[in-house]
């Protein structure tokens, strides 16, 4: 019985041995085949899609249901970008497997297309910002959902926002971080759960209460998805950046979306966690862009008697120049005062954007200059 047991303590090891060899890396379970391709993309955006666990080498081909059919070799994407904006049913083939989606192309450009109508000498058109969602009809409350589509129906094409992070991780759109001034309530946003937040109502810009609630950013941003682009103010709110991107890139929304920034560290900070990202910095922040492929506004601020920003180098370096025009003790909150406007076109000739608080007459007042 001894010598049985003095065997047994020989090939246990052995055993044990064996055991954990069968769990190793050399026999991981294997990863079944999954597709990787957007739900919503803006017009002419790169749709890119691959499919993963299956083997480096093989063929992935792609029926993107507008009569292109293009194959790439695995782990490379099979690119398109769609011309014309519908619902499209996507087949994608890869080895023995088959997939298929439905992918939504809004009409509105993607940014990368679209600003490249600006390198253009003879395109003098100018769009329009409005701050914090703001037009000309006070009862709808500043960075509200009913505030998006006012600026949408105003025929801007962009929205300035601003976005807070909440006591719970959530991520609100407010200007300030206390919802004192903007809610019937009181309390420091970061300090507050977003059920706390919305326990109060929004109040309009005449101080009136109103039926709605303070919005996460992600349903500010579905209530334009594909309608306007959108101009992220997180740099110097509570928001971090990788928070926002990571909402916006769940929204499918990258192309439709500006990550504002108000330093250079955070525009190296944009582009190291996406490099195609579109950085929006303020004239001066903008070095980490200079060389690199695309096209990016930086803003300046008009302000009346030399009170505006500096112009600098930053046209000279390939930016964009984007202008803030908004209400002040000087600016009219209510109307564009004509010979300020006057007065920003010729402080900044090669001016394509301007930020303002009415963006409806502001239209109306730079189609009467032929800048739209």
């Amino acid at each position: 019985m001894k010598s049985i047991f003095r065997i047994f303590l020989f090939i246990l090891p052995g055993i044990v041995l064996s055991g954990f060899a069968s769990c190793s890396g050399n026999d991981a379970i294997p990863v079944p085949p999954a597709l990787n391709a957007p739900t919503r993309v803006m017009l002419k955006e790169t749709v890119n899609v691959s499919v993963t666990g299956i083997p480096d080498g093989s063929e992935v081909i792609v029926d993107f249901g507008d009569g292109t059919i293009l194959s790439a070799v695995s782990p490379a994407p099979v690119r398109h970008p769609y011309s014309e904006s519908g619902d499209y049913d996507i087949t994608v083939k890869a080895g023995s497997s088959e997939f298929s989606k439905t992918i939504r192309v809004y009409s509105l450009l993607a940014l990368s297309e679209a600003q490249k109508q600006f390198r253009d000498p003879d395109n003098r058109t100018v769009w329009v910002m409005t701050h914090r969602a703001h037009t000309t009809d006070y009862s709808i409350p500043e960075n509200s959902v009913s505030a998006v589509n006012a600026a949408i129906a105003s025929g801007a094409e962009a929205i300035e926002l601003d976005t807070h992070r909440t006591k719970d991780g959530h991520i609100v759109v407010c200007h300030d971080q206390t919802i004192d001034r903007t809610t019937n309530g009181t309390g420091d946003i970061t300090q507050m759960t977003l059920a706390e937040i919305q326990e109060y109502n929004l109040k309009d810009r005449n101080g009136q209460v109103t039926d709605e609630k303070m919005p996460t950013l992600e349903e500010f941003l579905k209530a334009g998805r594909g309608k306007i682009y959108f101009d992220l103010d997180y740099s110097p709110r509570t928001a971090s950046t990788q928070e926002v991107m990571e909402i916006v890139k769940g929204l499918d929304m990258m192309e439709q979306c500006w990550f504002y920034c108000n330093t250079t560290a955070k525009v190296s900070e944009v582009l190291s966690l996406d490099a195609n990202a579109h950085v929006y910095p303020w004239a001066t922040q903008y070095a980490p862009l200079k060389g690199l492929d695309g096209e990016y506004f930086v803003q300046y601020s008009y302000g009346p008697d030399g009170a505006s920003t500096a112009l600098g180098n930053a046209p000279k370096d390939g930016m964009l120049v984007s202008v803030i025009l908004l209400g002040s003790t000087q600016i009219p909150f209510d109307h564009v005062d004509d010979s300020q406007l006057d007065e920003l076109l010729r402080q900044f000739p090669d001016v394509h954007m301007i930020m303002t608080d009415c963006p409806a007459q502001l239209i109306k007042a730079l189609e009467q200059r032929g800048l739209r």
